[in-house]
Formats: C-alpha cells, structure tokens, sequence
C-alpha cells in the first residue's frame, strides 16, 4: 500500500497529519500507524497521537510474526545507534572523571516492561543486572502512576 511521504522540513508548527503516511527527518524516519496523527508543535517537534483502538489491551491475541532478516537488521543497528548516541552524549556532558574518561556507565533501550532491546557497548558489566532493575522499578511504580514519559 502507498503512503504520503512528508519532509519534516516542509511541516510547519500547527500542521496536523494523519496516519497512515512516512515523515522523512533528517536524522530519523517516523512512520505513522493508520488511525494515529502527528502534530507540529510551536517548537517543531512532533507530538504523535495513537489512535484510541490500537492502546487497547491485546495480551491475550495470538500473532504470528515472520521476522524479515533485513528489517531485523536494519531496527537493530537503528536502536543501537541510539543506545551509543545516548553514551556519547552522557560522556560529552558528564562531570565525573569515571564516566567521561573510563566510560564507565551503560546505556540501553528497553520494552515497556523492562525486556532489553539494545545496549551500547561501554562497560557492560552493568547489562547483567539493569534489566531486572529496570523490571522491578516498572512493578514498584505500576500502582502509583506507572513510569511516564521524559
């Protein structure tokens, strides 16, 4: 199926587009789900709405799902590249001498529910453990709110 392609930096603040279409940044591509809609806000970022039907509660669908080796690899360097970005950033605007100098920290990419998607290879010593923190602080925090984004 053909989908509209846009240009980020043809979108102007205000510009509201529905899903389902291919938003083309310049360091990144955001595809958008049918029903979902992306919004330009005053500072240019954009702020995507999912459609209420696909938030819904689907723990008990059975999906079969084919991995395409390509698309696998492709998302696996894509989140990796994050996780390194977010190293590269914590080394550059870090105080501590350990963390600048030793890079002695991790950075990783997790599932809503604590699963490990990808890690960057700084001092990995931390990746053993991290999944099970982050899984027990998403437990701890379910009833009071749950962990929100930013």
């Amino acid at each position: 199926r053909e989908v509209p392609v846009y240009k980020s930096t043809d979108l102007l603040p205000g510009h509201s587009i529905p899903g389902p279409c291919i938003i083309v940044q310049p360091i990144s591509t955001v595809v958008l789900e049918i029903g979902c809609t992306a919004f330009v806000t005053a500072n240019g970022d954009l702020q995507i709405d999912i459609a209420k039907d696909q938030e819904a509660d689907h723990t008990n669908d059975i999906v079969e799902v084919k991995e395409d080796p390509i698309q696998l690899s492709i998302f696996s360097h894509r989140f990796m590249g994050i996780a390194e970005q977010m190293g590269r950033t914590l080394q550059r605007t870090a105080i501590s001498v350990n963390m600048k100098e030793r890079l002695d920290f991790s950075c990783a990419l997790f599932t809503k529910d604590g699963g490990l998607v990808a890690n960057a290879p700084h001092i990995p010593v931390h990746l053993g453990s991290i999944s099970h923190a982050v899984k027990f602080q998403v437990e701890y925090w379910k009833d009071k709110g749950g962990i929100q984004e930013g």
